[in-house]
């Protein structure tokens, strides 16, 4: 299960003609991307982010609308600011396979399901509980593997602020070790440079944005 699998990242297929006012694709084709949404339940200590987005330079999320067709009524999908949404995921749905309609041309829009860490959005966290994280992350991509496939290894995190931001990471214990965001406003931690401390603690200088497991398909 590679980055791209562990991140469901795809790009709406099977969309109408340019020509036509809008664009459609199977719900189920959806249902089928969003699995890591439909499970993230059974571990307590992880999330699952959706976000959609252009691939169209200056669409903005807020310029993009999604509504399922179903039988019983037309079910718009919020976008938020940041593109996060939160599709429904249903058997009922699955079962009826809808078309799902955007305003957005062809092949222009992404879905992504990123698994992420949950209970860590505060500006100090033990490394014991993003540890405690991602054990269950090393579980969930074992317990989702495709069949005769590998599951990554967790190396550590990625942290997630906002692209600009001049964010910082301190690793406190009995020294400190000061990262700052790069351009695009993430900052990698490895277990081996959290074991450089004893018993350390994440210090941020803002809550992040999000902070999911770092793999060796993202290297």
């Amino acid at each position: 299960m590679k980055a791209l699998v562990l991140l469901a990242l795809i790009a709406l297929p099977q969309l109408a003609a340019a020509a036509d006012v809008v664009s459609t694709t199977p719900y189920v084709a959806l249902y089928q991307v969003l699995t890591p949404a439909r499970v993230i339940g059974a571990y307590d200590r992880l999330v699952a982010i959706e976000r959609i987005e252009s691939k169209t330079s200056g669409v903005r999320p807020a310029d993009i609308r999604v509504v399922i067709r179903s039988k019983s009524g037309a079910i718009p999908v919020p976008i938020a600011a940041d593109g996060r949404v939160n599709f429904p995921t249903t058997d009922a749905l699955r079962d009826e396979n809808p078309p799902v309609e955007t305003n957005q041309p062809k092949g222009s829009l992404a879905l992504t399901v990123i698994v992420a860490l949950g209970g860590v959005d505060r500006t100090r966290v033990p490394w014991s509980d993003i540890e405690a994280g991602l054990e269950q992350a090393r579980r969930f991509y074992a317990d989702n593997v495709p069949h005769g496939t590998a599951a990554p290894k967790v190396r550590g995190i990625e942290v997630h602020f906002a692209p600009g931001s001049a964010a910082t990471l301190t690793i406190e214990g009995r020294s400190e070790r000061l990262l700052m965001a790069d351009g695009a406003g993430r900052i990698i931690v490895t277990g081996d440079i959290a074991a450089e401390k004893e018993n350390p603690t994440l210090a941020f200088s803002r809550t992040p944005e999000f902070i999911m497991p770092y793999t060796d398909d993202m290297k």
